[in-house]
């Protein structure tokens, strides 16, 4: 498939990279193609993880692009790993679902985000802006932390530059706030609170359980007088 065909996202495969000229930084950001565009109820959507090149040499080969570091774009911290994933599941059922799974928290106990979703336009300037390298199977890192809820990052495609670069600076670089004393000591205060409201929360399946009958009984009760009242003169 041709270049000009690539400038349209419906041509889309995974595993297709694009490179983004960094124009004030002399770089580039390099997205990879993992799931492609789908339709949903308001707008189109794609799943990418993004690299970042070390100066102005655009990669041309697998091997170049794996050297490449790749871009963090969200974090959570390493205490709330097992929260449930909804209100049927508790925190106990949140640890079994996830006891064989290994994580990778940094010195600060963070775990990172790499893959994140992009909003895209029918129409924009941005997709003759995208540069195709062709389709690779790149290597993923390996402190990868996906989300079972799909709670990734949200991006429009045309923002997408900008938004990269600060995540860029504020995760990799560790320019964030989120690496200061006082915001650590914050950050982990609120991930305990978090684990513990779970923790003694009861989740809607055992608030049926313990509520339940006694709904069942009213509407039954409430039932029962409409049926009983007489509509004689």
């Amino acid at each position: 498939m041709g270049l000009l065909e690539k400038q349209k996202y419906e041509n889309w495969q995974i595993g297709d990279t694009f490179a983004l000229k960094l124009e004030e930084a002399n770089r580039y950001l390099i997205l990879i193609l993992y799931e492609c565009p789908y339709e949903t109820s308001c707008d189109i959507r794609c799943k990418f993880r993004a690299k970042i090149t070390k100066d102005e040499y655009l990669p041309k080969i697998k091997e170049e692009i794996d050297a490449l570091e790749f871009v963090k774009v969200q974090y959570r911290h390493f205490y709330t790993r097992y929260l449930p994933l909804n209100t049927y599941e508790n925190y106990e059922e949140g640890v079994i679902r996830q006891k064989d799974r290994k994580f990778y928290p940094d010195e600060f106990n963070y775990l990172y985000y790499y893959l994140f979703e992009a909003i895209l336009l029918k129409r924009s300037n941005i997709y003759k802006e995208l540069i195709y390298l062709g389709k690779f199977d790149i290597k993923l890192p390996m402190d990868d932390y996906i989300s079972a809820d799909g709670d990734e990052k949200l991006f429009f495609l045309k923002e997408l530059k900008d938004e990269l670069y600060k995540c860029y600076n504020k995760y990799n670089l560790r320019k964030g706030s989120i690496y200061e004393k006082e915001s650590m000591v914050k950050i982990k205060k609120n991930a305990l609170i978090r684990v513990n409201a779970e923790i003694v929360k009861p989740t809607e399946k055992d608030l049926w359980k313990m509520y339940g009958p006694i709904i069942k009984k009213e509407k039954k009760k409430k039932k029962d007088t409409l049926t009983k009242v007489n509509f004689d003169d």
